[in-house]
């Protein structure tokens, strides 16, 4: 917005590094918030099994065992690791490959 811009214009360089602190800060504090809001029903589709929930400063670090969809006597497979962050409404997933042991 207009005004935000036009106080911002105003500032030196120190009144802008402090700004610029408080607005990252602000950020991680809002990304902290909304992971911490995920629910274990958003993180799970039926036939995956949970492992593991952790919140990170990254997203929150979900393992999941999931279904391959072949009926095969082996599902669900995994774990598999995965960092999911909210954008918007949905949530984007980060596959980071399958979990040892």
């Amino acid at each position: 917005p207009s005004y935000v811009v036009d106080g911002i214009d105003r500032q030196d360089v120190d009144t802008l590094e402090a700004i610029e602190a408080y607005a990252r800060d602000r950020r991680e504090y809002l990304a902290a918030v909304e992971a911490a809001e995920l629910e274990a029903d958003d993180l799970a589709d039926e036939g995956e099994k949970l492992v593991d929930v952790e919140d990170s400063d990254g997203g929150t670090v979900v393992i999941k065992k999931l279904p391959c969809g072949k009926n095969c006597d082996g599902c669900p497979h995994g774990p598999y690791k995965y960092i999911v962050r909210r954008d918007g409404e949905s949530l984007k997933w980060d596959y980071k490959g399958p979990v040892d042991g």
